[in-house]
């Protein structure tokens, strides 16, 4: 049973990687809703997000026979095989997949040949993590794994040849990336053709130490990595003159009216809302 005096509060964790997932798929999801694409989930609970041209499909799988996780395909049309592939742990904060759903819907509705195809190889990117961010080397090559300051972030990268279908059941993955401290990690992968801009789009916001704001009990925020920072959020003035006004309503009105001669009673007022949720779509498919 759910421990009454286990009460919590909004906290700001910093940094973002370190904070956990809300178990949710709204916020990276919406992106792509906002931007004409369509929903679809299945019986499993599964949820699938695809471009109206149906060359980028992107599922929120917590029911998959390869893990809980995000995975996002590209297609050069509707029947073909996978250009490329992306999966991320779905114990990842969904603000950092947010920013990769955001970036592949400006740029699909740009133009979606841009989503499909680009440079590839990261050789770029990993030189500036190298050379502009302080990262460090491990290893040597095959794979070799790039490390960040405070050791949190490693991005690893296979070289040599690797066969298509290994990489699209997940065998052997061009790019896999390890955050979080030793047995709280989460990861995240993507092949070989996954292009340039979106590889640089992915390490940005898994790197990003912008903090992100979540509801934890005592008990959860005793469970958060030691290297996170948790900051109480300050409710605003106007927050907590909506507390008081509500308090004081609370005090002065009554919940229950007595019904003359009966003796019984009506609820005078309730202060329950519905949380917003995404549009609930008819029932469809599983998406491949």
């Amino acid at each position: 049973m759910p421990n009454p005096t286990d009460k919590g509060r909004d906290y700001l964790i910093a940094p973002r990687f370190l904070a956990d997932s809300t178990y949710t798929g709204d916020p990276a999801l919406l992106p792509l809703l906002d931007a004409g694409w369509a929903l679809s989930h299945d019986e499993l609970g599964n949820t699938y997000v695809t471009a109206p041209d149906f060359t980028v499909r992107v599922g929120y799988l917590p029911e998959d026979n390869r893990g809980e996780m995000w995975m996002i395909t590209a297609h050069d049309d509707v029947f073909a095989p996978a250009t490329w592939q992306v999966t991320v742990d779905l114990a990842a904060p969904p603000e950092i997949v947010a920013e990769l759903t955001t970036a592949l819907a400006v740029a699909h509705s740009a133009s979606p040949a841009s989503v499909l195809h680009g440079p590839t190889g990261g050789f770029d990117l990993t030189d500036r993590l190298l050379d502009d961010h302080g990262w460090q080397q491990e290893g040597k090559p095959a794979p070799a794994a790039l490390r960040s300051p405070d050791g949190l972030v490693a991005l690893h990268r296979r070289l040599g040849h690797l066969r298509y279908d290994d990489e699209m059941t997940g065998d052997l993955e061009r790019w896999t990336f390890e955050v979080g401290p030793p047995g709280r990690q989460w990861y995240a992968a993507a092949t070989s053709d996954f292009p340039d801009r979106f590889l640089d789009t992915l390490t940005t916001a898994i790197t990003n130490p912008a903090p992100v704001q979540r509801y934890l009990r005592p008990s959860e925020l005793a469970r958060l990595p030691t290297q996170a920072t948790a900051t109480p959020v300050v409710p605003s003035p106007l927050e907590v003159a909506r507390v008081r006004a509500a308090t004081s309503r609370s005090l002065s009105v009554p919940r229950t009216a007595p019904i003359p001669r009966t003796g019984g009673s009506v609820l005078a007022y309730t202060t329950t809302t519905r949380p917003v949720a995404l549009p609930q779509p008819a029932s469809a498919g599983r998406v491949r």
